[in-house]
């Protein structure tokens, strides 16, 4: 058949195949890749839609097709009927053999940092611990482990995510903050008393740094869908929900709908909105609403090497229950390589709507004053808010002014620094069935 391969090629092989054969088919590309026992769901003029014997869809271009051909039956269907009896044919017990040849497909890759509809996951909670400014780049490294369950009906999605960091794990000091119990207030200042009086002014033994629970957490993202195929595209239904061993151990619940277009499917367009639903951080964030546009293409589809960019801008609505924010909560483009089962992928996500993570749940308050404006897109840095060289320039700069307004006014210039607007990271990792 070789490159000639086109729509009168398929419709000649349904014509001609019987429907066990259409049902297991092999289709060779021409770059040598193999689909074997497949099944043809659909057509359009330059690709077929096929679904493997694990339930897993591929989208092909037929200019790629080398050659399909039938695959022989293992065996021949066996009907039993009893006359007496008005229940029509009954089939015989399926064999082994008709079971998924395998039940799960598996992801693993490594990451320097991970982000949410524009929440930094890891790498911002990591400079909050080591007292290190906010950047665009962390060294946050974390194993994600991706389950997705084959041989469900075709509408069905089911998986498990799991992001464990690898480093930064345990908990340490907070920062040469003193305390008398651990998450307890700063009392840095009695070190400054004791100082200026010539004397100690606390018991070391009750006042000293002590560790908090500032290790990085694990997560793990669970999803549940379901597709509805129609002629104005494929609808979706489904829950996300996302557990994090945060201290509080937050659980964030989310009702997800979809639609995926049935037109530029060069540019394969899907639109989504994930509702939260789940009651955290003491009412923060519920009701949030985030409309999700994502284009993707895959270029050299069925290829063993393939280059695959996409976009995704999310958009919140109703972020927060107090204050209201609205805005783009993320621009998240991404460059994926895929070579056989091994893939390498760089993300961008820029955070056009920095009031958004502008609040005490996102960007904690840890400096010597509240963060009174939170649309100015300014937040403490975590390198000039603790110790005792932090607590000497604070002190310092409050001298200069008896005014509170200029004192704050002082101190927030040196405490302060932007929200960062564009995070950087890669994955590299693998995607096996099992």
């Amino acid at each position: 058949m070789g490159r000639i391969f086109g729509i009168s090629s398929i419709l000649l092989l349904i014509l001609t195949f019987p429907l066990e054969s259409i049902l297991a088919v092999t289709i060779q590309m021409n770059a040598g890749r193999i689909f074997k026992k497949v099944s043809i769901q659909k057509e359009s003029e330059t690709e077929i839609e096929v679904v493997d014997p694990d339930g897993v869809i591929y989208r092909i271009r037929k200019d790629k097709i080398k050659q399909i051909t039938e695959d022989t039956p293992d065996t021949i269907p066996e009907f039993a009927s009893d006359e007496s009896v008005p229940t029509g044919a009954v089939k015989t017990p399926s064999p082994k053999d008709s079971l998924p040849e395998h039940s799960i497909l598996l992801s693993q890759s490594l990451s320097n940092d991970g982000a949410f509809q524009g929440s930094d996951l890891f790498g911002e909670r990591q400079a909050r611990r080591n007292g290190t400014s906010y950047k665009d780049f962390y060294e946050a490294y974390f194993l994600t482990t991706s389950v997705e369950i084959l041989g469900l009906p075709k509408q069905f999605k089911l998986g498990l995510t799991v992001m464990n960091p690898l480093v930064d794990r345990s908990n340490t000091d907070s920062d040469l903050r003193l305390q008398s119990a651990p998450g307890g207030p700063d009392q840095t200042y009695l070190l400054d008393k004791s100082l200026a009086a010539g004397t100690l002014q606390f018991d070391p033994n009750e006042v000293k740094t002590r560790k908090e629970k500032n290790g990085l957490f694990d997560y793990v993202f669970t999803r549940a869908m379901y597709d509805h195929e129609t002629r104005l595209g494929t609808f979706s239904a489904g829950f996300l929900f996302i557990n994090q061993n945060d201290p509080t151990y937050v659980m964030r619940g989310y009702w997800v709908i979809g639609w995926k277009a049935p037109f530029w499917e060069w540019l394969n367009p899907q639109f989504s909105i994930n509702n939260k639903m789940l009651n955290d951080y003491g009412g923060t964030f519920q009701g949030t609403h985030n409309y999700r546009l994502t284009l993707s293409h895959e270029f050299f589809k069925g290829e063993t090497f393939r280059i695959t960019p996409s976009l995704v801008v999310g958009y919140a609505e109703v972020n927060d229950n107090t204050d209201r924010k609205k805005g783009i909560s993320d621009i998240s483009p991404r460059l994926q390589f895929d070579y056989g089962k091994f893939f390498f992928a760089a993300n961008m996500m820029y955070r056009a709507t920095p009031a958004l993570v502008d609040n005490p749940t996102y960007t904690p308050n840890i400096g010597a004053y509240p963060d009174s404006n939170s649309n100015d897109g300014l937040t403490i840095d975590p390198a000039k808010a603790y110790g005792y060289k932090n607590e000497l320039i604070v002190n310092y700069l409050s001298s200069l002014s008896d005014d509170p307004a200029v004192k704050r006014a002082l101190v927030d210039h040196y405490q302060q620094q932007h929200i960062v607007h564009v995070i950087f990271f890669y994955n590299i990792g693998y995607t096996i069935r099992i």
